[in-house]
């Protein structure tokens, strides 16, 4: 514990962060580092010290500072807490705790994305991406599919996968028709702890609030890191879940 202290203290630093950062895309002299960070040379020297202690960076014989791989594994692991400190008013609400364990500690892959917390257009969004899907359409929701019913089983026609995971003890009202196509394309869990919509081109997710139920502001991004971590999420519960009964 004692040493994991003293690696948050080295990097909590702005100036040695943003020196990590740099050296990370490209290996500098001294006198360039504090060039490009509006330093003195000497602030530049006394940073690059603390982090050469730390074993965060290096000096090569040419007199070149670079990232060491300790220290490139260190900054690989902190997009997660940049990610959960920059939404942190969302995660105070929304609960994590019943995400699979691995897909926690990648939470920082979700960083590049948009954040929406307005019901209609997170609805209409969805329309719109399910109306755009050619290829596939993976949803995981705690409830049955009232509003955009028909638009998935015109897709389903075109040949578009079609998944759909519901949490077991979903009951659809009693004005729902389901369609069988549709039943026979969707699977059911114990329980459902997000919420996700994902085609080829797009995703959205939507955890859990603070009594457990899961409202609609909703991550959104086209990133590819971000749609796999969804697909990933998803093929997760897709693989424990039972047929739907018809």
């Amino acid at each position: 514990m004692e040493l994991l202290c003293d690696l948050l203290f080295e990097i909590s630093s702005g100036e040695r962060m943003n020196i990590m950062l740099i050296l990370r895309e490209q290996r500098l002299r001294l006198s360039h580092i504090a060039q490009r960070l509006d330093m003195t040379v000497t602030e530049a020297s006394r940073h690059l010290q603390r982090l050469s202690d730390s074993l965060l960076v290096s000096k090569d014989t040419e007199g070149l500072y670079g990232v060491t791989s300790f220290g490139e594994l260190a900054l690989s692991q902190l997009s997660g807490l940049e990610f959960a400190s920059e939404n942190r008013l969302y995660f105070l609400e929304h609960d994590t705790s019943l995400l699979p364990h691995e897909f926690r500690n990648r939470i920082g892959e979700l960083s590049n994305c948009e954040f929406d917390s307005d019901t209609v257009r997170v609805f209409d969004h969805a329309r719109k991406l399910l109306l755009s899907a050619e290829d596939y359409i993976w949803i995981q929701s705690y409830q049955h599919l009232l509003w955009n019913q028909q638009i998935v089983i015109e897709k389903i026609k075109d040949g578009v996968d079609f998944r759909f995971i519901l949490p077991e003890n979903t009951t659809p009202p009693p004005e729902y028709e389901p369609d069988p196509t549709m039943i026979k394309a969707t699977r059911t869990l114990e329980r459902v702890a997000s919420r996700i919509l994902i085609t080829e081109e797009e995703a959205s997710l939507s955890l859990p609030n603070s009594d457990g139920r899961i409202d609609y502001a909703a991550f959104i991004s086209r990133d590819p890191v971000f749609l796999k971590w969804c697909g990933d999420l998803f093929l997760f519960g897709w693989e424990r879940a039972k047929p739907k009964v018809l």
